[in-house]
């Protein structure tokens, strides 16, 4: 005899809508809880970037731009990127922002703040440091600009570097508190659902006779009234009390034809034998 069966769309659906409350609770909770933490667990970072500009100079002509000329100074863009994030740089960076006052900060603390890329593959490159104070950033990015290029033009003979937007005070990049509500909803969501999924899949308890034909494909003849029911026992049936007699069994509530309760009430008792 099968007992169980494949669960269908139809069948899911209606498991899932039977719990429709608690996946909805379970899922404004997991957003509710995805906010607090983003907003109360995360410290928030700020971003400030400073843009520069690679000049390949070609013999002394300065008056064409040449092809060969852009492309040179695309190609310049990852060496510069290499020499800016040197201990040469970096070192003279930490020193500078220690005269204004900003400690903590050595080579390799910058390293790790500091990104730098091509800017759509033409000869500007953005320099942009990572922090968690608003300022720090904007300074920090401000003196790599004022500190890179004499270096740079030091080590790369007929080229410069020049300086197109410095930084303002840092945005705030991180945490994504909007980013992180929506995946604790999704997750919340997905989560319940599951829950109720697996919990109707593996219990094995009969709730009622239509689950009961369901599973053992049976016909039901008959259904064995629960007389245990409080309705129950004020129609009238027998009601079992233990108390401090042995046994007694009594029928409360009975109407008589004129639909008035009978004064009367059945009692019979057990009495043991004395000896």
């Amino acid at each position: 005899m099968e007992q169980f069966e494949d669960i269908s769309l139809k069948r899911l659906a209606e498991i899932l809508l039977k719990k429709i409350g608690f996946i909805v609770a379970a899922t404004l909770i997991a957003g509710v809880l995805a906010f607090v933490y983003s907003e109360m667990m995360i410290v928030p970072e700020y971003e400030s970037s400073v843009s520069l500009y690679v000049n390949n100079e070609t013999e002394s002509n300065v008056n064409k731009t040449l092809g060969s000329d852009i492309q040179a100074s695309q190609m310049l863009v990852d060496t510069y990127i290499v020499i800016i994030k040197s201990d040469t740089v970096l070192n003279q960076v930490s020193q500078k922002l220690v005269e204004k006052g900003i400690i903590g900060y050595d080579a390799d603390a910058l390293r790790n703040s500091i990104t730098a890329s091509a800017v759509d593959a033409t000869e500007i490159f953005e320099v942009t440091v990572r922090d968690t104070d608003p300022m720090n950033t904007y300074t920090i990015a401000n003196t790599i600009a004022d500190v890179a290029p004499p270096i740079i033009q030091d080590f790369v003979e007929a080229s410069s570097v020049k300086v197109i937007d410095y930084a303002i005070v840092g945005e705030r990049v991180s945490p994504n508190i909007q980013r992180n509500m929506v995946l604790g909803l999704i997750f919340g969501f997905l989560l319940s659902c599951l829950f109720v999924v697996l919990r109707e899949i593996f219990d094995m308890r009969i709730k009622d006779e239509d689950e009961l034909e369901l599973w053992f494909k049976i016909p039901i003849l008959g259904v064995i009234p629960d007389i245990t029911n409080s309705q129950v026992k004020r129609q009238g049936y027998y009601s079992y009390r233990r108390g401090g007699k042995p046994y007694e069994y009594q029928q409360k509530g009975v109407k008589n034809d004129g639909g008035k309760s009978n004064k009367n009430e059945l009692v019979s008792e057990t009495k043991t034998n004395s000896k």
